[in-house]
């Protein structure tokens, strides 16, 4: 049961759907669906390893793979795909959410299969969206941690909107920016769709503005709740009240230097400026060779070398969470640092001095066996020339 504040909203489609946005920093349950605009930003890893620091960290934690269509979260996870799993309740009516609740090798550590072993299950209808919903909020845990598809299909919004702190995953790359901004802007196009669905006139506009003509023309969505104003005052603080509901997160994953970090605090003055949503940053997650290692040998990172930097910056955000009794809200010490960016900033670079320091530890040991083996080398070759005079010697 969830106990705390939830907002009811409501889509038309035929029939009344419930929807629900879980108020997180209000209830004991966090739910914290994570997204990516973009394939290949590693939002599976960060759902895997993520769980699994809660796990050790003494936490009740259940991963939940909705990437629907490409469910692969039990690899990260070291699970053999043997389960059934969303796609089987999806095909059984009888079958309830709770019996597709996996054990796994940490005990305070649950997991639900995604749609491997049935497919043709990316779309979805209204029906099986609420069924899912309606499982996951039946789920009895203090975090679930659900890993979505990319994109900005309407079934991936709505699963990230269980919510108000889903964690959007970036690279550093231009694209990968982009797209985190993009998947943010139809995120509150969806939000408000949902919201005002009964309001003919306020879903006419919104979808004009949707239908931009080209990229960059639409207007910031300062001017369009200023609109919906306009149209009904109401519904214009309605919209204003739902905006400060919504509490997303970034991670960057996959930086090389401190500096990867300046191209995503412009994409926050972007969001800020035309989303009119602040957002925070919980962290930076460098790029670590022991993450593809660790798939190959079909085992989870923390398992395979817990001591990794990709792990380490995982399992500081789990920290973060942790320590954030109403989390989304974060227990910042602004005295040190003005905002969750610069603090990420500042993790960023201890961590680039650190892995610096051992790479340089590692160059010294290099060199050091190297003059080891040129020295063992040497005495062979003074060792050969003894016993090639001694041979010369002992023919005359």
């Amino acid at each position: 049961m969830l106990f705390g504040k939830i907002v009811l909203l409501f889509f038309h489609q035929d029939e009344y759907l419930r929807y629900i946005v879980v108020i997180n920093e209000n209830v004991k349950r966090k739910i914290i669906p994570v997204a990516g605009g973009k394939g290949g930003v590693g939002k599976t890893f960060l759902v895997s390893n993520l769980s699994i620091a809660l796990a050790e960290n003494g936490k009740d934690a259940v991963a939940v793979d909705l990437d629907l269509g490409s469910s692969n979260l039990h690899t990260f996870l070291g699970i053999k795909n043997t389960s059934s799993g969303v796609g089987n309740l999806l095909c059984r009516k009888r079958m309830s959410f709770q019996e597709l609740l996996v054990p796994t090798s940490y005990d305070k550590l649950r997991f639900v299969p995604g749609d491997a072993l049935v497919s043709g299950l990316s779309n979805i209808l209204f029906a099986q969206k609420k069924r899912i919903v309606d499982g996951i909020l039946s789920i009895d845990a203090e975090y679930i941690i659900i890993d979505l598809g990319s994109g900005t299909n309407s079934t991936i919004l709505d699963f990230f909107l269980i919510s108000n702190s889903g964690f959007i995953v970036t690279s550093p790359l231009t694209t990968s920016i982009l797209n985190a901004y993009s998947f943010l802007k139809a995120l509150l196009f969806r939000f408000f769709l949902r919201a005002f669905a009964e309001q003919n006139e306020i879903i006419k506009y919104l979808k004009s503005v949707m239908k931009e003509k080209k990229p960059g023309s639409s207007a910031p969505v300062s001017e369009i709740l200023r609109k919906i104003s306009r149209i009904d005052r109401k519904a214009g603080e309605k919209a204003e009240n739902y905006m400060k509901i919504l509490q997303p997160k970034i991670v960057v994953n996959l930086a090389k230097t401190p500096d990867d970090l300046l191209i995503v605090d412009k994409l926050r003055d972007l969001i800020h400026e035309s989303l009119s949503l602040d957002v925070e940053c919980m962290g930076v997650v460098y790029s670590d060779s022991a993450v593809d290692s660790a798939l190959a040998a079909n085992r989870p990172l923390a398992e395979f070398e817990r001591s990794s930097i990709a792990y380490r910056d995982v399992e500081r955000i789990s920290l973060k969470i942790i320590q954030s009794d109403k989390f989304p809200q974060m227990p910042l010490d602004l005295s040190y640092y003005k905002d969750s960016f610069e603090l990420a900033q500042i993790e960023a670079q201890n961590d680039w001095e650190e892995m610096q320091a051992v790479e340089r530890s590692k160059e010294e040991v290099d060199a050091g066996d190297l003059i080891a083996v040129m020295s063992a080398q040497k005495r062979k070759i003074s060792e050969l020339q003894g016993i090639i005079r001694n041979l010369t010697m002992g023919r005359g």
